[in-house]
């Protein structure tokens, strides 16, 4: 058996096909790089969003203090824009306010994926209108407590 296994092996890279082991050996390590750059890029953007922050109170403080909404320099131009925001608080006050003003226009446009694979499990259909499908994706976890190499 292990003659069987060296003669694959040495074929394998005599014709330039991988190990699979090795293939998923090598993407590990890439993924483990690219979670490590990502971790890096996101502390260093978060230091620099807490400093334009930082500067950004201070031209709204100028701003504020000198009676402006805007400035203007070579270097560009700041100025103030409102901007809205809405979360809910409570959902089932929100849908009761939905329901009962008949406010529908408030959700967004979307259904849930869950409560639509619920329904086709037990309807043996996709509810009218709903486009649903499912992808097969190659995922790689980390091996449990044995040897990196």
């Amino acid at each position: 058996m292990t003659n069987e296994a060296e003669l694959a092996s040495d074929t394998r890279q005599r014709i330039g096909v991988p190990n699979v082991g090795d293939v998923i050996r090598t993407y590990m390590k890439l993924r483990e790089q690219k979670a490590a750059i990502e971790a890096e890029m996101k502390d260093q953007v978060a230091s620099l969003k807490a400093k334009m922050e930082k500067l950004e109170a201070y031209l709204k403080t100028q701003m504020d203090a000198q009676g402006l909404t805007s400035f203007k320099s070579d270097y560009g131009t700041a100025f103030l824009t409102t901007t809205d925001y809405a979360n809910v608080a409570d959902w089932d006050v929100v849908l009761d306010f939905i329901r009962t003003n008949d406010a529908y226009d408030m959700l967004e446009k979307r259904v849930s994926k869950i409560a639509v694979r619920g329904y086709i499990e037990q309807a043996k259909a996709v509810p009218p209108g709903i486009n649903y499908g499912t992808k097969l994706e190659v995922n790689i976890r980390k091996p449990g407590a044995k040897a990196e190499e």
